[in-house]
């Protein structure tokens, strides 16, 4: 088997995601050589053709490749260290969205963002990003404030592993970065519920067991007020901002999430026991509702909705909406540490940096109302972000914490 052979072998098991660091990095020295963009020019084309799609025109292609060898040129000789974020292939689920195109991403994967505009759908990948400016903004972190029924404050993040406080039978806990209560003997009869907040701020996460072992994730700028323990025929919790939520089942106390829209209506969210994503941000246009598992019930005003695993209501402040289909796992990217886009749109996106890296941002001028689409790792520092955006052509401006989009 010849060269040429032995590296069309590694391209496919890359598009398969079996290639290890050490054959990556090989695919990227060779095709760092211009003299084998002959086989790169046609292995991108045999991809094309193999799913159905025109393949590139010489002009295009090599517009492409011109580009693509001053991106990997520049980051060998200016020796770029990587930056500690893992890779993720899109071109499993967007190849027949973006054909032939998709095949050249690899090669930024290790040098930096990629972005395609193909067939009316732009594409982010993730990158693996050496720019670190003196000053720059870190990205969130696992941190909220604990509000007790007293109004006693507790900085989670500074507080040692360990019992936090009592409430009565109840011990409030730190288990390893994450909040937990004990019931320890029985309640007395007629004891009223004692009402604890647990915050995060912007830049935060975190996550809650409950006295009923239902597990909740906090994103940033949210909050869930509830009981330190359940009693009567119920469980209610209060949310604001997004969380994640895998309910305990119990069916003799129904679950149920109350919310409140940004027209200022109270929502509820009814479960046995599921697991769900409720996003209710009031910055946000619609109130979603995600389901992972289980059944759901939303109720708003005189309205109700049930929903089956995979469909997502969106409430706003005409009606609720049911979506199906949904890829439930880039619903809840978030809680396991990416930033997912699909056909999203910036002015979205840049909320989400605001929320995740505590900055201000702001836009001047008009700006495109079109979709963008990938998955990008939310542990990059704020320059990462703002590189990738400013490598796909969008007009950034940062000045501490204010961020400024142009047109």
């Amino acid at each position: 088997m010849n060269s040429d052979e032995n590296i069309e072998k590694l391209f496919h098991r890359f598009l398969e995601d079996k290639c290890t660091s050490d054959e990556i990095r090989l695919l990227l020295q060779y095709f760092d050589a211009g003299n084998n963009e002959k086989l790169l020019r046609s292995l991108i084309n045999k991809q094309s053709e193999r799913v159905g799609d025109t393949p590139f025109s010489s002009e295009s292609l090599h517009s492409l490749l011109d580009n693509t060898y001053k991106k990997i040129q520049s980051a060998i000789s200016d020796n770029v260290e990587p930056h500690e974020v893992s890779l993720v292939p899109l071109y499993r689920r967007f190849w027949v969205r973006v054909s032939a195109a998709a095949a050249i991403i690899f090669f930024m994967l290790l040098t930096g963002t990629y972005f395609l505009r193909q067939k009316d759908q732009n594409i982010i990948v993730q990158q693996r990003h050496s720019i670190q400016p003196i000053k720059d903004i870190p990205p969130g972190t696992k941190n909220a404030t604990l509000t007790l029924d007293n109004g006693k404050t507790i900085v989670l993040d500074s507080a040692a592993n360990g019992t936090l406080t009592r409430l009565g039978n109840i011990k409030v806990l730190k288990i390893n970065g994450q909040i937990a209560y004990d019931k320890t003997g029985k309640l007395e009869l007629n004891t009223k519920p004692v009402y604890n907040t647990v915050s995060t701020a912007r830049g935060n996460q975190y996550q809650v067991v409950l006295a009923d072992g239902s597990k909740v994730w906090l994103n940033a700028a949210s909050s869930i007020r509830f009981p330190s323990y359940f009693t009567g025929n119920d469980r209610k919790v209060e949310i604001t901002g997004e969380a994640y939520f895998e309910v305990a089942k119990d069916a003799s106390k129904p679950f149920s999430v109350q919310f409140i829209s940004r027209s200022g209506e109270k929502g509820e969210i009814q479960v046995l026991g599921t697991h769900f994503n409720l996003n209710a941000y009031p910055d946000e246009q619609d109130i979603k509702t995600t389901l992972l598992e289980g059944s759901v019930k939303i109720k708003r005003g005189n309205s109700s909705q049930i929903l089956t695993p995979g469909q997502q209501a969106n409430i706003n402040s005409d009606a609720i909406t049911i979506k199906k289909n949904i890829v439930v796992s880039d619903v809840i990217a978030w809680k396991d540490g990416f930033f997912v886009f699909d056909n999203t749109n910036l002015k979205m996106i840049m909320r989400q940096v605001a929320r995740w890296y505590d900055v201000e941002v702001n836009f001047e001028g008009k700006i495109p109302e079109e979709g963008y689409t990938g998955k990008v790792s939310r542990n990059l520092p704020l320059s990462g972000f703002l590189k990738m955006l400013e490598l796909n052509d969008v007009n950034v401006r940062a000045e501490g914490r204010k961020i400024t989009i142009g047109p």
